[in-house]
């Protein structure tokens, strides 16, 4: 399987699976493809601007006004001349009557002793309910229904009238839904109706999707209920099946040219049973409704009442009236806008999948197997957006579930492959990988020699070089990593001007240790050598770096000078952390020194150094964000605050060393043992009253 990375097993796939939808893909794969085209229906339902049929609706409503049902036939007729009266133009009745009206004047005598003669001789005087409605019926544009079976039937399909149909091209017959039998209306009423349709059929999983316009009963076409209406509406006295070898191409009616699927039928497309398409049978028959309140439309008479109506399951609502489904058949006939699936669409698919398993089956083995997926699920995508769009736009039902499916069992198999294969090349990896271990310890040992060359850069705090005694100074490095981007310097000026620099170089690691050894040597280069004051050092210093630096690297940095007969101090910051002030007997506070800039980000920048003065036994403790930003375990920073607090109480005089070690003992506690996240330094300058001083 993995011979060529999986190519020729995914190829023998492709055409298993092609071919197999080719030979049995509708049925097996019918379902699923059902279950999409459901979801758009609910998610894109049919828009509906106007409303062309009418549902008069035997409600709760209507049977709690006029009385239980079934209703006598005569109030049925009524209910269909005030609908004709209201401008209708064919009125159909969604209801079978296989029985004679039990509610007839003559029955209802016939079943009463308690009567007198005279009364009984009235009443069977009278006309039967049937014969009424039958004479409606005969006045009317009506269209009753019957009710196809699979199985046949005592009644004779030959010895009813029937709306001829003409054949135009081939016959149908062989193409349309089948049934054996029917169950018709009494005979009087079938011979008075304008027309006579067959109610709706089903699908296989209980679910109305489509409804055929003409199906075959006992060998011979016959209109569905629909058709039917629309016939009568239009004054039409036949309509034409057009059909060749491939299946029904439509139908026509009149003028009108009404497409269908192969087996005369059409696939809804469904709009919510909105309740504006619905008027109750009750306001009809009360005349609550004005003149021409129907004008135009056709009529749809049902019975929904609970626990009488006909419901059934659609892709839009588990439970809808089957009335309504055939207002929505009528309509989607006047709008053209049922759902087509042309014979293409299923070619399509097939193509939709060749295509995708050929690109993923060159692809995916040349490249990693997180492309070879990105690409399945780009396309994956492509083909639903495209069958998105045929449904929302075209009203084409395109399924993009077959090339998906089938290609991800594409990509499944060449992915099984690849890492077979991969497992085989591990094996050769292993060698190359104990070389590059071997590389690697050679690099970590340039490293240790790179830190031990920076930190061999740093001065040692116990012997600078003519240090006057009253000027105590320490500093300490940690690096985050092998070498690190924190400096500090202190070096003599002059023999009473004690100069210390502390800095942080953006960044970590090697090109920061590199920026750091260059900003530590020019600044002790230029000021030793200009003397100038700490402001035009700081702007010669920055010019000098800024230059030549394609990284944008730039530098914190605080460089002070204590004079040791006073103890005056200068100070100039570069966007570091402000110094902090140790007095005995006095809380800590941050220095609220000029700050500018840090070096490199504005050349020319115009530092400005502060001044102040130290007393005896002052302490200027000076650190770089690794300690304000140390962080525990549970990511909590170490802080400006504490650091602070870890010297507030200070009630003697300790040298700087011990103040440095203080300190990073507290952020080591602090931190428990959690990896660093940025060099720490720390460095201290104490000052004591030189000798002689009468303070001192």
């Amino acid at each position: 399987m993995s011979a060529g990375h999986g190519q020729a097993a995914a190829t023998g796939l492709l055409l298993v699976l092609a071919l197999s939808q080719l030979w049995a893909g509708e049925p097996v794969w019918g379902p699923v493809r059902n279950l999409l085209f459901d979801a758009y229906q609910r998610l894109m339902p049919r828009h509906i601007s106007h409303h062309k049929v009418v549902i008069v609706d035997i409600d709760d409503q209507s049977c709690a006004v006029f009385g239980r049902w079934p209703w006598p036939r005569t109030r049925l007729a009524q209910l269909m001349e005030e609908t004709h009266r209201l401008g209708a133009l064919a009125v159909g009745l969604d209801i079978i009557m296989p029985e004679a009206d039990d509610l007839s004047p003559a029955k209802v005598a016939g079943d009463r002793t308690d009567i007198s003669a005279a009364l009984r001789g009235a009443l069977a005087s009278l006309p039967s309910n049937d014969a009424v409605l039958a004479d409606t019926l005969r006045q009317l544009p009506a269209v009753i229904s019957r009710a196809a079976l699979s199985e046949d039937s005592a009644q004779d399909v030959a010895g009813r009238r029937q709306t001829p149909a003409v054949v135009s091209g081939e016959s149908p017959l062989p193409h349309l839904t089948s049934f054996k039998g029917h169950l018709s209306n009494i005979p009087e009423l079938e011979a008075a109706a304008t027309g006579i349709g067959y109610l709706d059929t089903r699908d296989g999983d209980g679910v109305v999707r489509s409804m055929p316009l003409v199906i075959a009963v006992r060998g011979e076409p016959a209109p569905a209920f629909a058709l039917e209406l629309l016939r009568v509406a239009t004054r039409e006295t036949y309509y034409t099946v057009q059909s060749g070898a491939a299946g029904v191409l439509g139908i026509r009616l009149g003028g009108s040219f009404i497409p269908t699927d192969a087996d005369a039928g059409i696939r809804l497309r469904y709009s919510p049973a909105f309740a504006e398409r619905r008027v109750p049978a009750a306001a009809i028959l009360r005349g609550e409704l004005g003149p021409g309140a129907l004008a135009n439309q056709v009529a749809l008479i049902g019975v929904t009442a609970i626990g009488i109506s006909d419901v059934v399951a659609t892709p839009v609502a588990a439970r809808m009236d089957g009335v309504d489904i055939q207002a929505q058949l009528i309509e989607n006939i006047l709008d053209g806008t049922r759902l087509k699936r042309p014979v293409l669409a299923g070619w399509l698919e097939i193509l939709g999948f060749v295509v995708l398993a050929l690109l993923l089956i060159f692809f995916l083995p040349r490249l990693a197997p997180i492309c070879g997926v990105a690409i399945y699920l780009a396309g994956a995508v492509l083909l639903g957006l495209v069958s998105w769009l045929s449904f929302h736009h075209l009203s084409v039902l395109y399924d993009p579930t077959l090339p998906a499916a089938g290609s991800g069992l594409v990509v499944a198999l060449l992915l099984t492959a690849g890492f077979s294969a991969s497992d085989r090349r591990r094996r050769e990896l292993d060698a190359a990988l104990e070389a590059a271990r071997v590389e690697g310890f050679r690099i970590a040992g340039e490293l240790r020699a790179a830190r031990e060359i920076q930190m061999g850069m740093l001065p040692d705090p116990a012997a600078i070089d003519g240090l006057r005694a009253n000027v105590d100074f320490f500093a300490m490095l940690e690096p985050a990593q092998e070498v690190g981007g924190d400096l500090y310097d202190g070096f003599m000026l002059d023999d009473h001007r004690f100069c210390f620099v502390i800095g942080d170089v953006s960044g970590k690691g090697v090109p920061a240790s590199l920026f750091m050894a260059l900003t530590k040597t020019l600044c002790k280069s230029l000021a030793r050598r200009d003397q100038v004051p700490l402001g035009q050092l700081l702007r010669s210093v920055n010019a000098e770096i800024s230059q030549d630096n394609p990284a944008f690297m730039f530098v914190s940095a605080v460089i002070g000078v204590v004079d040791a007969r006073s103890g005056e101090v200068d100070l100039c910051n570069a966007g570091h952390d402000a110094p902090v002030l140790l007095r005995v007997g006095e809380p800590p506070r941050s220095l609220d020194d000029p700050r500018g800039p840090p070096l490199c980000v504005i050349e020319d920048f115009p530092y400005e150094p502060g001044r102040f003065k130290l007393e005896a036994n002052d302490i200027l403790l000076l650190t770089t964000d690794g300690v304000t930003e140390a962080a525990d375990r549970q990511f909590n920073m170490y802080g400006a605050e504490r650091l602070l607090k870890c010297f507030s109480g200070i009630d003697e005089a300790r040298t700087a060393r011990q103040v440095c070690e203080k300190l990073y003992a507290d952020v080591k506690r602090f931190t428990q043992s959690a990896p660093p996240s940025d060099d720490i330094t720390i460095m201290a300058v104490r000052f004591t009253a030189p000798p002689g001083d009468s303070d001192n």
